[in-house]
């Protein structure tokens, strides 16, 4: 069932005013860099979203599925999924959200459970399924951090398949990408550090007559870097977007080395499952969730084309940020 798709490069524009004149180019500029190639699993989104496609594309780090080609969910190994967000936040007990997969997976209508039955308010599931989007969708869209878009694997597209949580807040294939694309420029600015993306890290004495500490995110994450845990394994434990957490451990590590990989290495941190759905989109083992408790904060989203409710949300999310 599974069609393995490669993807084409971008097609370059052939505009007759931008074809150099004969003189050649003005004095002193520099020659103009070529315009990196479309990473290939974008560029296959790309084409889903024109054709109005429904089913999940699937990759080396990950799965975005797309209705009527938006996207509807995405998850990934490297990043906490949408149960773990809302447990650590104290939104839904465990058990409660062991118990609305068990009743509506089997018809892909657990979002909708969630709100019918009062586990959730409909903002809080949108807002929370919003920040799980577009954490896994990061890597699922590149491959994971700290690795180049070529010799990732095939990318392969499985039509009709339908993701168990149903429909919450589809996203534009656009917007996705252009948040994906800048999340990635933040890493690139830092990628002497991208060593430390899948590394167990430790916190460093801060320098004297440093000025600037750390932001209470930041502070909560060093204190779960134990020489064990990678930032994989501590934004699980708590329950924050994965991509902020590489980030975060990055812009440490930059910044006068408050955070470093150990010495020695150091036996690996207990891997916690998630309520995630199986790689074929089937739905999670009642039992899977941990309680996990933390706060759920995500990066300030691109603009989010037309709709105003998803605009509504990202306002909301940067306000609660610059609170954290």
């Amino acid at each position: 069932m599974r069609q393995p798709a490669g993807a084409r490069g971008a097609h370059d524009a052939h505009d007759e005013s931008a074809r150099p004149s004969a003189a050649g180019p003005p004095r002193g500029s520099r020659p103009a860099r070529p315009a990196p190639a479309a990473h290939p699993a974008r560029h296959l989104l790309g084409r889903l979203a024109e054709q109005r496609a429904t089913g999940a594309l699937r990759g080396p780090a990950g799965t975005v599925y797309l209705v009527d080609g938006a996207v509807q969910h995405a998850e990934s190994p490297c990043a906490p999924h949408l149960d773990v967000l809302l447990t650590a936040c104290g939104k839904i007990s465990p058990q409660a959200w062991e118990e609305s997969v068990r009743a509506a997976a089997p018809a892909h209508r657990v979002g909708r459970y969630l709100v019918e039955n009062g586990r959730l308010t409909r903002g809080e599931l949108e807002l929370c399924h919003l920040v799980a989007l577009y954490d896994a969708a990061f890597f699922a869209l590149s491959g994971g951090t700290g690795r180049d878009a070529a010799g990732l694997g095939e990318y392969g597209f499985e039509p009709g398949a339908v993701h168990w949580l149903g429909p919450v807040l589809p996203v534009p294939v656009p917007s996705l990408v252009r948040e994906t694309e800048r999340r990635g420029a933040l890493l690139d600015r830092l990628s002497d550090w991208s060593r430390l993306d899948a590394a167990a890290v430790v916190p460093r004495p801060r320098p004297a007559g440093r000025r600037r500490l750390p932001t209470p995110g930041q502070r909560r994450l060093l204190e779960a870097a134990d020489g064990r845990r990678t930032p994989a394994d501590i934004a699980r434990l708590l329950g924050r977007p994965a991509y902020a957490t590489v980030l975060d451990v990055r812009r440490l590590a930059a910044a006068a080395g408050l955070v470093a990989a150990p010495d020695r290495p150091a036996p690996p941190a207990p891997q916690r499952r998630s309520g995630a759905a199986a790689p074929g989109g089937a739905a999670p083992a009642a039992g899977a969730s941990a309680s996990r408790r933390g706060s759920v904060r995500a990066r300030a989203e691109a603009a989010a084309g037309s709709d105003p409710g998803v605009s509504l949300l990202i306002r909301i999310r940067n306000a609660l940020e610059a609170r954290l």
